[in-house]
């Protein structure tokens, strides 16, 4: 009886588990399945050596009281990590009377430093503090035939993306046109002709890697045109301001060609809200040329119009014992060895070294009108018109005697003269 029994549930159990799914089955129900956990990304190591730099909003209008990290700050990189956490980070509330509310960098400073896995090292670029508006957003009209459900639902999701939104109110630039006119105006003859302009304020790292990103741009246009000039850019003149929302550099070329002296260089760049374009002005200085082997030259060979080339050195590494004339090289010998490619310092070639240390040489012994020859062992290395100190043979005698020719020697005495 018992295990009539125990056959009688099982069956029962089977046939109710069948029926359910034929009902999932006629009903169209999902049944839920387990859903795989998705890979872990990688994540980005933030420590005390990482740098951040945000550019603060001279004005913005938010739709909520509670002012966000995100409405009044835009970071220079939009891909830093935990940005989008960051940014709904609360700042304080603003006045519902429609004042503004004045907030400064150093409360902004402390919100993003208080919040977790942040730098130790942020950088700050424009105003010192920002004003923010409260506006009451409007509210969508609601129609009859759309459903209450329907309707709470689209007025929730509108109110919501209000919240988060702010509005900000830059300076709109000048067209090109204008800027070029600018640029011209002031400079005549080369030379800037208002001292007193309004200077840029910029934070200095970020107002180098503004110059790093136009040198960049004037290599992409040519190549050889950093090496031939040392180009200078004053990163306080006043085109550089409208350069504070860059992200990058499109292109940079001069306006009236490439001279030395004074320039104008119109730059086009990416900005947080749009193309930018200005004309700033460079200084460009002509760097000197030396005299570089094509290739590298063992100690002792003999230098050939074919291997050498000119190159441009930069100021800042330029040495006056570099050699700047091929026709004081060409036929000289080198002391040391030579590198490809760079410069040859004076000090690094001399003459031919006609006598060798060790080499049997022809000793001649010049008294007035009477010459003696013998022979001798040179002592030393010597070329043309170099003294080089020989030992005679028989008797072994040392002297002093001057290079003439190759193995060839030349004592001068004085000739006996008559009372």
């Amino acid at each position: 009886m018992k295990f009539a029994s125990f056959i009688r549930i099982t069956v029962q159990s089977l046939a109710l588990i069948a029926g359910v799914s034929d009902a999932c089955a006629q009903t169209g129900a999902f049944v839920p399945v387990r859903k795989s956990r998705p890979a872990a990304t990688p994540r980005t190591t933030i420590n005390t050596s990482t740098d951040w730099t945000f550019r603060m909003k001279s004005e913005s209008v938010v739709n909520s009281p509670i002012v966000r990290l995100g409405d009044v700050v835009v970071p220079l990189d939009p891909n830093i990590p935990g940005w989008p956490r960051m940014s709904r980070s609360a700042v304080g509330l603003v006045p519902v009377n429609g004042k503004a509310m004045r907030v400064d960098r150093e409360r902004l400073t402390e919100v993003i430093l208080n919040a977790e896995a942040t730098p130790r090292r942020l950088h700050w670029i424009g105003p010192d503090t920002t004003e923010v508006t409260y506006v009451v957003a409007a509210k969508p009209p609601v129609h009859s035939s759309m459903p209450a459900s329907s309707s709470i639902a689209a007025s929730s999701s509108i109110a919501g993306s209000a919240i988060q939104q702010a509005h900000y109110h830059g300076q709109t630039s000048p067209s090109g046109q204008d800027v070029m006119q600018q640029a011209a105006a002031q400079t005549i003859n080369g030379q800037i002709t208002d001292p007193t302009a309004q200077r840029a304020n910029l934070d200095p790292q970020f107002a180098e890697r503004l110059i790093q990103w136009i040198k960049l741009a004037i290599s992409r246009g040519d190549a050889s045109l950093l090496q031939r000039y040392d180009i200078r850019i004053d990163r306080h003149q006043a085109a550089m301001q409208k350069l504070e929302l860059a992200r990058g550099i499109q292109a940079a070329d001069f306006v009236n060609g490439v001279k030395p002296g004074q320039c104008v260089l119109r730059v086009v760049s990416n900005g947080l809200e749009g193309n930018i374009q200005t004309n700033l002005i460079v200084n460009l200085e002509k760097n000197p040329v030396a005299i570089v082997p094509v290739k590298s030259i063992r100690s002792g060979n003999r230098i050939g119009r074919a291997d050498l080339t000119e190159r441009p050195i930069p100021i800042d590494q330029w040495d006056d014992s570099y050699c700047t004339d091929p026709i004081e090289l060409v036929g000289m010998e080198t002391r040391s060895n030579l590198r490809g490619n760079e410069p040859i310092p004076r000090s690094q070639v001399g003459k031919p070294t006609l006598i060798r240390r060790g080499d049997l040489v022809e000793v001649r012994v010049v008294n007035g009108s009477i010459s003696v020859t013998t022979n001798a062992k040179a002592l030393g290395d010597g070329a043309e018109s170099e003294l080089v100190e020989i030992e005679t043979l028989e008797p072994r005698k040392r002297l002093v005697a001057r290079v003439v020719d190759s193995s060839v020697v030349e004592i001068v005495t004085r000739a006996p003269q008559a009372h």
